[in-house]
């Protein structure tokens, strides 16, 4: 860790006869190193107004508590009191076992809280709101004039439900987009707010159809029919939206690394459909799966364990796949900057695992929270930096990128020194 507190970049010369040339892990000599991305132009003059951003944002914060002001108000005050507080803290495992997920996830390249709270926000109110104020008519226009009340169920839940949630949980991930693309730059980023989206939204989902049955269990006088719905839909279910949404944000999240107006509408609609595809399946099942009266809920899990589990499965694979990718790669692109002067090969190996991040942290920490704070900044600003530039080499390099790129080594740079002087001895020993 002693190289993290040199005030300049650390001396990587070897001799020549070293069978790797460097030590890093990089199959192949790069004498330019980060220079190919060329030198950082002056940017050009503007007027900034970090204002409006600013007041964009809030406006868009405060739409959405407006939204969720008229959800309490006309969805979930009908409850009563005593229901919807029963029904938010049953909602709240199944939400917890989400954000956990999230967590594992996004803790190797960590995103913006404010754009993650943005995304929750956006499924538990903004998304619930539309898909309440679109759906209805929606249903109605793809009904017929007189339907039956099987028909409307059917088409409520097999086509109104998948094409309208759906589309508006991914109005989320583009409004995103539309902020900046440093906040979906990569399949894994796509995938972390797809799944906070889809979160939120089966948060706010949860507590309508606990509520409704926790009414039912106390007409009954039984509250089977409450445990029922919590055992389905917050402990053998709780990754069902989270998985219909994350095919569009891993669409997105590739079109976005790649850096392709073709691949965003091509893989961002071609996620969408898949997740419409089985959103449907997964409402659907209830209407051609078999009903025993003695055990109403076995044919549900026969169906579950058989389709929903492989599902499942499979796009937690993609998921981990998607994890050590990101770790190949942001290893080899910051051995491209270590070629270059900037990092040991130590740092390198530090940067990329997350025990050895923890253990720089608590030895900062020893020497202070500033520190502390700066050994944290350098290890974001050195993950940025590596994941900038894998997405870089895949799309045209613009002015803006490479002044990105020498703010982030500047800033770098700048942790090392105040890192260094904190954690030199001041008499020397």
């Amino acid at each position: 860790m002693s190289t993290l507190g040199a005030s300049s970049p650390p001396d990587v010369s070897v001799p020549a006869a070293a069978p790797d040339g460097y030590g890093y892990d990089v199959g192949r000599p790069d004498p330019r190193g980060p220079g190919s991305m060329g030198q950082a132009l002056p940017p050009r003059p503007r007027r900034r107004r970090p204002w409006v951003r600013w007041a964009l944002f809030a406006l868009s914060f405060l739409a959405l508590a407006g939204g969720a002001v008229l959800l309490y108000l006309f969805v979930i005050l009908p409850l009563g009191f005593g229901t919807s507080l029963v029904a938010f803290t049953a909602a709240l495992v199944p939400v917890a076992i989400v954000f956990s997920a999230v967590w594992w996830i996004d803790r190797y390249t960590p995103q913006p809280r404010i754009s993650l709270i943005y995304a929750f926000i956006w499924g538990a109110v903004g998304s619930v709101a539309l898909a309440f104020v679109i759906g209805g008519p929606f249903t109605s226009w793809i009904s017929p004039s007189e339907p039956s009340e099987i028909t409307a169920s059917f088409l409520g839940a097999v086509v109104q439900a998948p094409i309208i949630e759906e589309s508006m949980k991914s109005a989320g991930l583009i409004g995103l987009l539309i902020w900046g693309r440093r906040y979906i730059a990569g399949p894994i980023d796509g995938v972390v707010y797809a799944a906070l989206i889809g979160g939120g939204f089966a948060f706010t989902e949860n507590i309508l159809y606990f509520g409704n049955s926790f009414h039912q269990a106390q007409a009954a006088g039984e509250v089977d029919t409450f445990w029922q719905t919590f055992m389905l839909r917050g402990l053998l279910s709780p990754f069902a939206h989270v998985s219909f949404t994350s095919l569009c944000g891993l669409g997105l999240g590739i079109a976005a690394e790649r850096r392709s107006l073709m691949l965003y509408f091509g893989l961002g609609i071609g996620g969408l459909s898949l997740g419409m595809i089985l959103h449907a399946v997964w409402n659907g099942s209830a209407f051609f799966l078999p009903v025993d009266p003695e055990n109403p809920i076995g044919g549900f899990l026969r169906y579950y364990l058989t389709i929903q589990v492989p599902i499942f499965v499979l796009l937690a694979a993609i998921v981990l796949f998607l994890r050590l990718r990101e770790r190949r790669i942001l290893r080899r692109r910051l051995s491209e900057y270590g070629r270059a002067g900037w990092f040991a090969p130590s740092e390198v190996d530090m940067l990329v695992a997350m025990g050895r991040r923890r253990r720089a942290e608590h030895w900062a920490g020893r020497h202070g929270a500033i520190a502390r704070m700066a050994m944290r900044s350098l290890i974001r600003a050195a993950i940025e930096l590596g994941m900038q530039r894998h997405s870089a080499m895949h799309g045209k390099v613009t002015a803006r990128t490479r002044q990105r790129e020498r703010e982030l080594l500047e800033r770098i740079t700048a942790d090392r020194r105040l890192i260094g002087s904190l954690t030199a001895p001041v008499v020397r020993r």
